[in-house]
């Protein structure tokens, strides 16, 4: 297949070289050429369910619109990012979107880039409300990353959503927070309230566990359970793996037991982040981080499964929490 091998083509007339597999959007991104998506993110597969990224791609005198997030190109291809026809394309798909959801913002950046002003599809009174694009990105975050599948679309055309199993409590949720991190629209939302995390838009509520040292709710109880049950798989699945990066620079790197290294991570993990990292230090947060960020990339942006935290120190910030460079 033509995807198992590198690709030269060209982007916009500057001539790269595509990796076995990748996408002509990844390319851009990597050469710094800019190309609007509203559905991709790199944790997930791609989807092309916006079709903003989309190019056109050359052969000859022959052409057509492909989508650049799910497109891997061949060689000697010729790619326009920016032209005349995908402009237009960009702009009756943004006039779609602005009818579906006239009050997100991104939307309207990118309507007025494209010269929008006023669509021509009337937004109902309904609309006025409507955040969700349908891209799809909580659903596979859930599906592909969290590994939990609590959610999904139902319904059919006009009624389709995004939504819990019958709308009701989905007993999959564990409360993590990557569908609401991800959402590129603010579509999603969950508040904690009387220790309870309540997810409004999916029909579904969970309880927190407060930190055994401050008594604040941290986490949810399906969360810590999740991790808990991770650690307990082999080290190179499990949390255990990042933190030997840590014990590795101790007095005792050699005596220190995969079963020592998992009751560390266990206690860690009853403790909210401010609080751990007073009591274990800013070494054991940093260490946990990088064995999130290789391994386990919602438990990363889940904050070592535990909820946003405005606290974090200032060095800490920046080491897979969902508020600097984690889902969003």
């Amino acid at each position: 297949m033509h995807n198992d091998k590198e690709a030269d083509f060209t982007v916009d007339g500057l001539r790269v070289q595509a990796r076995p597999g990748e996408t002509v959007l990844s390319v851009a991104k990597r050469h710094g050429i800019r190309i609007p998506t509203l559905c991709h993110h790199e944790a997930v597969s791609p989807s092309g369910s916006c079709r903003l990224c989309v190019v056109e791609v050359f052969w000859g005198k022959r052409s057509k619109i492909v989508a650049s997030c799910l497109y891997t190109p061949y060689e000697n291809d010729r790619i326009e990012t920016n032209n005349g026809r995908v402009r237009m394309t960009r702009r009756l798909v943004l006039e779609l979107l602005a009818a579906r959801c006239p009050g997100v913002e991104q939307i309207r950046e990118l309507a007025r880039e494209y010269g929008v002003d006023v669509p021509r599809y009337d937004a109902d009174e309904d609309a006025l409300r409507e955040r969700c694009i349908l891209c799809g990105l909580c659903v596979r975050v859930c599906d592909e990353v969290v590994g939990q599948h609590a959610i999904s679309f139902a319904g059919r055309g006009m009624e389709r959503r995004v939504t819990s199993p019958f709308a009701d409590q989905s007993e999959e949720c564990i409360g993590c927070g990557a569908c609401v991190f991800i959402c590129p629209t603010g579509a999603l939302h969950f508040e904690d309230v009387d220790g309870r995390r309540v997810m409004n838009e999916l029909h579904t509520t969970v309880p927190l566990v407060k930190c055994r040292e401050c008594g604040r709710p941290y986490a949810t109880a399906k969360q810590i359970e999740k991790v808990k049950n991770r650690l307990a798989q082999t080290d190179r699945n499990s949390i255990a793996t990042g933190m030997t990066s840590l014990f590795e620079t101790s007095t005792r790197p050699a005596q220190m037991s995969r079963t020592k290294r998992l009751a560390i991570s266990d206690d860690a993990a009853s403790l909210c982040p401010p609080c751990r990292v007073r009591s274990f230090g800013v070494r054991m947060e940093q260490a946990l981080a990088k064995g999130r960020s290789s391994a386990l990339p919602w438990e990363r942006d889940a904050s070592f499964a535990l909820a946003v935290s405005r606290s974090i120190p200032p060095g800490i910030r920046g080491n897979g929490f969902p508020d600097d460079e984690g889902l969003r």
